[in-house]
């Protein structure tokens, strides 16, 4: 079960969401400014949240619960 597939994938899944942690905190704040934000958060958070989505599927069929159809 601990394979380095595992690992890989647990720290994708882990970096994943603190992507998507700061992108919700950086929403959240106040803005002080007119000025566009330097990183659209929007898009960079639905993405992070798709990568993480996705390796949480393939953690979950590395430890043996099958998710697809059979």
């Amino acid at each position: 079960m601990l394979t380095p597939q595992f690992y890989l994938t647990a720290f994708v899944f882990l970096a994943a969401l603190l992507v998507v942690a700061r992108m919700v905190i950086i929403e959240k704040r106040p803005r002080t400014d007119l000025n566009p934000r330097l990183i659209p958060t929007t898009p960079v958070l639905i993405a992070s949240g798709f990568v993480a989505l996705l390796a949480l599927i393939h953690l979950v069929n590395l430890i043996g619960i099958h998710t697809g159809r059979h």
